[in-house]
């Protein structure tokens, strides 16, 4: 069903080795576990594919990785996704997608990355992504993303890199980023951005890159700036 949906795929990989004949355990791309022969990782970057993302990918319950960077996808982020209860990890950058982030991939429960940059996504960001207890990176750059960054970006504490560069954001940088304990980057490079930068930004004891030029920022960097 996945293959259905590839309409270009100029290297012949899921032509030649995606068929019945092959265990779909072997096939190119496919990781499965051990013993029940359950598809835990879906992984084909830099391929050349075109086609959309099939729904039925939703009715793959154990996979833990998806891993599409670097084709031509299009279409929507399917709302199947969040049928993956088991997703640690979805790459999606460097495609052609389009419209918003589905605010329903709070239901997988397990993601720890989130990397769709590259894309032509549109809208704000979804509140619902707050409640995701174990993500530790959002790549989110690159898009056509609107509105401001939220500060519930603040509950999110095992987050660890932030980047929403090259969107369409606006307004102040809330001081609530500052003060999630584990985040180590940010980079905010390309927006609208207004405002001063929040003590708290500068005070983070585990941040280690900022990124936040191109932006209408304004005010004094404190002298301790000099230790970055």
């Amino acid at each position: 069903a996945f293959k259905s949906a590839i309409k270009v795929d100029p290297n012949n990989v899921l032509g030649s080795n995606w068929t019945e004949n092959t265990n779909f355990c072997n096939w190119i791309g496919v990781s499965c576990s051990p013993h029940r022969q359950r598809v835990t990782a879906l992984s084909l970057p830099s391929m050349g594919l075109q086609g959309t993302i099939s729904p039925h990918v939703g009715n793959l319950s154990f996979l833990m990785e998806l891993y599409l960077a670097n084709n031509s996808f299009h279409g929507h982020l399917i709302q199947e996704l969040s049928h993956l209860r088991r997703l640690n990890v979805l790459v999606l950058e460097s495609n052609h997608l389009e419209g918003a982030i589905p605010a329903s991939l709070h239901h997988c429960r397990k993601l720890q990355v989130i990397s769709i940059a590259a894309n032509g996504l549109t809208g704000g960001i979804p509140r619902e992504l707050s409640t995701l207890p174990r993500i530790r990176t959002l790549y989110f750059g690159g898009n056509k993303l609107r509105g401001t960054i939220p500060a519930f970006f603040g509950n999110m504490s095992s987050l660890e890199y932030l980047a929403l560069e090259q969107n369409e954001l606006h307004g102040n940088i809330p001081d609530e980023i500052g003060h999630i304990p584990t985040l180590e980057g940010i980079n905010f490079y390309g927006n609208y951005l207004t405002g001063q930068i929040p003590p708290s930004i500068f005070n983070s004891s585990s941040l280690l890159e900022i990124s936040l030029s191109v932006n209408g920022l304004s005010g004094n960097l404190p002298s301790s700036t000099g230790r970055w």
